[in-house]
């Protein structure tokens, strides 16, 4: 029985054979991926094999489960957040601004309104009794920012409210 031949070849001559450079074939063997004999040389099959299996292997084993697992996960994150603003216990952050200045502004308006109102009021009394009625209209009206509710930030009422300022 005749003894099978293994062909053997330089680095030069592997990479000839994968249109390489020599340098190159020598930085692939020391990283490990083309497997270098003791003698220096390399078996040819075995080296190109190792070479398109590395250059063919995806950069990242794409594992299926793992991915399904994420993309659920998202899904449920999605639909949770969907249901807590279908219950209006999250808003949408522009929703938020919107509500926020124009009860702001109406704020500072009417802040603004207090000494034109209280002046012919508070004409002819004491100290003590302007800063009572000042305080008194000016807690009524820091009390109407504690009327939250959260029905102001749906984008129904958004559009309600856009619908009475373009008609008003």
């Amino acid at each position: 029985m005749a003894k099978k031949i293994i062909p053997r070849g330089s680095g030069a001559e592997l990479a000839s054979l994968l249109g390489l450079t020599d340098r190159r074939v020598r930085q692939l063997a020391d990283q490990g991926v083309l497997t270098r004999q003791a003698e220096g040389d390399y078996v040819l099959p075995d080296a190109i094999e190792e070479y398109y299996t590395y250059k063919y292997k995806a950069d990242e084993e794409v594992d299926y489960m793992a991915e399904k697992a994420k993309h659920e996960k998202a899904k449920r994150e999605m639909a949770e957040l969907e249901l807590q603003k279908r219950r209006n216990e999250v808003h949408e952050a522009e929703n938020v601004r919107i509500v926020m200045s124009d009860m702001l502004s109406n704020l500072r308006c009417q802040l603004l309104c207090i000494p034109a109102k209280m002046a012919p009021r508070l004409a002819n009394h004491s100290a003590d009794y302007i800063a009572d009625k000042l305080i008194g209209e000016i807690d009524d009206r820091l009390t109407e920012l504690c009327d939250y509710s959260p029905n102001l930030f749906s984008d129904e009422a958004l559009e309600s409210d856009d619908d009475g300022q373009e008609n008003g």
